[in-house]
């Protein structure tokens, strides 16, 4: 498992297409640079239409180590475009045993229900690892200290 970033995205209208169409052809002739791009471009204009919804989260410890088929892979980021439907099945097969599993869902289902029904739109996932999964030791070791970066905020422990 891994230390990974996961980005929920949902495109509307004529973009909506487009994407899809972009997808389609890198399935059968994956460019790992562009989805590295188009992923970063993703991130970079999330909150600017036609994204009508974004989220994302850190998953340290769980939520796997893989999208769903068709995706795409970068050299750092693995990339999926689903339909709303879609996007909807997947959440159902996340499991709930865990927080992670829920997180996953619930975003897949919230990026599914955005925009009317019946519209153009794709629910895109993209997956970028960070590093190992951390531990229980990790947690633990963390808990008392305060990064540098946070401590050049003064306060407490400074």
């Amino acid at each position: 498992m891994a230390s990974q970033r996961w980005t929920v995205a949902t495109l509307a209208g004529t973009s909506a297409g487009r994407v899809a169409a972009l997808f389609a052809g890198w399935a059968s002739n994956a460019d790992p640079p562009q989805v590295d791009w188009f992923s970063d471009a993703l991130r970079d204009h999330g909150l600017e239409l036609p994204v009508v919804y974004f989220g994302e989260w850190a998953d340290h410890w769980l939520m796997g180590d893989h999208l769903p088929k068709p995706s795409v892979a970068g050299r750092r980021y693995e990339a999926a475009c689903l339909s709303a439907d879609e996007a909807v099945a997947w959440a159902d097969r996340c499991g709930s045993q865990f927080a992670e599993q829920a997180w996953l869902a619930g975003r897949l289902r919230e990026a599914a229900a955005v925009f009317a029904a019946g519209a153009d739109r794709v629910v895109l996932v993209l997956r970028f690892v960070v590093g190992p999964s951390l531990s229980d030791a990790d947690l633990r070791s963390a808990r008392d200290d305060v990064p540098d970066w946070l401590l050049d905020f003064g306060g407490p422990g400074r």
